[in-house]
């Protein structure tokens, strides 16, 4: 029976030179495949809005992010900060140890000597190693925007009971909360939807989402998918709005139960709030 699981994304980080593409390709690239996980540059993927707000999001998404510090880029400087202050794991390259910060000289580094062989060599077993042993989901940053779906603020994975549901649609408001206490400047942000590949379609306030390619990296039950509006929220201090999210299914029936999650993107960066939909409905028990 063949594997249905997504791959674990690994999301590689180094600068868009050609210099760089039999690295990229034939050292980083099939050492992932190799290791049995998908791997990607930014410059890679198709997308809307700013470069810098897909990193983010690519990043806050990967099981392993990989990076070739060669040449001090400043971007890739930045972007392997960025990913460490979100607490992820991060594979450092380089092909000369010159090339290593003093703030990063107690990160280790796979120095190789622009070798391709002696890159994949050494890569294979670390990338093995990290997939093997993944960590804990971490806090992307400390959010002051509280979401509460039925009562239930998405902390630690709630189960939603949704009352408003059959087999073939439901749909649950959700309360945006601006709970900062310590700053009068309000907190903007989009909303993103995140279910299983069963879901058709998603609605907020009249406001069809689009509806995005697979996202490897979220544990949900089956391949997830986002659905993405561009639509802006502001709430400011203290204050709330609430909405109504609908959804369609068509094709089967909807599971009892199945994972989901809000994925939102503010001006500081991404934060992923996962829940557990529980729909009671008399056609599936």
């Amino acid at each position: 029976m063949p594997d249905t699981q997504p791959k674990p994304f690994v999301f590689v980080l180094m600068p868009f030179d050609k210099s760089f593409d039999d690295i990229y390709k034939l050292g980083i690239k099939a050492t992932c495949d190799e290791a049995g996980a998908y791997s990607e540059r930014v410059d890679e993927q198709q997308y809307d809005g700013s470069i810098l707000e897909r990193v983010y999001n690519q990043i806050s998404k990967s099981d392993l992010l990989i990076a070739d510090m060669t040449g001090r880029n400043p971007n890739v400087f930045y972007e392997v900060g960025y990913a460490h202050a979100l607490g992820k794991r991060v594979i450092l390259l380089t092909q000369r140890s010159d090339d290593i910060p003093f703030d990063l000289k107690h990160y280790p580094h796979i120095v190789y000597g622009g070798s391709i062989t002696g890159l994949k060599e050494q890569l294979l077993s670390k990338v093995k190693w990290a997939l093997e042993n993944p960590q804990g989901k971490s806090q992307l940053f400390e959010p002051t925007l509280e979401l509460i779906i039925a009562g239930h603020s998405l902390v630690d994975n709630p189960e939603i009971k949704i009352t408003n549901g059959s087999h073939l649609s439901f749909r649950f408001p959700i309360v945006m909360h601006n709970a900062v206490k310590k700053n009068i400047r309000e907190v903007r942000f989009k909303i993103g939807l995140v279910f299983p590949e069963f879901i058709q379609a998603a609605t907020l306030r009249d406001t069809p989402y689009e509806r995005s390619a697979a996202l490897p990296a979220f544990a949900l039950d089956a391949e997830s998918q986002i659905f993405l509006s561009d639509q802006w929220y502001e709430l400011l201090p203290g204050e709330r709005k609430s909405v109504e999210i609908y959804v369609e299914n068509v094709h089967g029936q909807i599971p009892k139960r199945f994972s989901s999650a809000i994925h939102i993107l503010t001006e500081t960066g991404p934060l992923v709030l996962p829940f557990r939909i529980f729909v009671p409905t008399s056609r599936n028990g």
